[in-house]
């Protein structure tokens, strides 16, 4: 078996790393954790809480992957054994949004693979089956961004202050752009009118309105809610409720290769290698490096930082 990672933060110059935290246990746990990036930029002990909270998730697994037995777990329970683990670590931090990440996991169960995803961190088998859960509030972060976007860029060329105006905007929300003055009332409502019409969320006008107008620092209000219609499971120290998780096991026999990614990929390449994720990256960025086009995202590249983190492992069976 070959294993090959790659993992590149989104800063460009690397001095900084990034929130994608990558595990390889050979004969245990291979997986990938994606912290989610904080609005407000939080800290804890120089560490930004979306990697504090991949790395707690990723240790966890990994402390319980050393036991084979674990590795059969119940989904419910494993989630709540990790989930328990982040809320050991952060809940005394008192922090006002709870630092979170997704999963993507492999556990070696002898003669078959064991895989788990929570969230939009994803699997590949044999270059083919996907596994990965989307969620709707990524689709009207994403809609809502290319609006705030298009508007502000105007007729001119679009820069990195278009940028940072508009993830300014998305992340702390258009009332919080409209009081700053970075755009008027009445297009901070031709945004939300857009978006809703765009993903036919008539019925839910209200849910997307309050979160589109609070931004993204306030999208863990959404977190593991089986209610709402933006709600999404997701790992933060409190149990995931909405049932968002794939669990599924494949034998050795019919696996040759399986490729984790995180969501700093915008597409999924045909080829099974590092090589083929890394050109499907470079021609994004080449082709939408503002992500408003073929390849929108929830942010755009700049000359200082890539859209997101990006990580991927391929297991080749030799």
């Amino acid at each position: 078996m070959r294993i090959e990672v790659l993992n590149i933060s989104k800063y460009r110059t690397s001095a900084r790393v990034g929130d994608d935290v990558p595990v390889v246990l050979p004969g245990a746990l291979i997986g990938v954790c994606d912290g989610a990036t904080d609005p407000r930029g939080t800290a804890v002990d120089g560490i930004g809480t979306g990697r504090l909270a991949a790395l707690t998730v990723a240790s966890a697994a990994a402390e319980l992957a050393i036991d084979p037995d674990s590795r059969d777990m119940p989904a419910a329970d494993l989630l709540g054994h990790l989930a328990g683990a982040l809320a050991r670590r952060t809940a005394p931090l008192n922090l006002e949004i709870p630092p979170s990440t997704t999963l993507a996991l492999v556990f070696d169960c002898g003669d078959r693979w064991r895989f788990l995803t929570l969230g939009d961190t994803g699997i590949r088998i044999n270059g083919t089956e996907v596994l990965r859960t989307d969620k709707l509030i990524d689709d009207v972060s994403t809609h809502a961004r290319i609006a705030v976007f298009r508007h502000l860029a105007g007729e001119g060329p679009a820069t990195d202050a278009t940028e940072a105006a508009t993830r300014r905007a998305i992340l702390l929300g258009l009332d919080n752009a409209v009081a700053e003055g970075v755009i008027a009332g009445d297009v901070a409502e031709n945004v939300i009118d857009a978006t809703v019409r765009a993903l036919k969320l008539d019925d839910h006008r209200a849910p997307v309105t309050r979160f589109l107008r609070g931004g993204i620092k306030t999208q863990f209000e959404f977190s593991n809610d089986p209610d709402s219609p933006l709600g999404f499971d997701t790992m933060n120290g409190n149990t995931p409720r909405r049932g968002d998780y794939v669990d599924v096991s494949r034998p050795k026999a019919q696996v040759q290769s399986i490729e984790i990614f995180s969501d700093g990929y915008p597409a999924i390449p045909d080829a099974v290698s590092l090589e083929a994720w890394e050109a499907v990256f470079a021609k994004a960025e080449a082709e939408d490096v503002h992500k408003i086009g073929a390849y929108a995202t929830v942010k755009g590249s700049t000359t200082d930082e890539f859209f997101d983190d990006r990580t991927v492992i391929v297991v080749d069976r030799l």
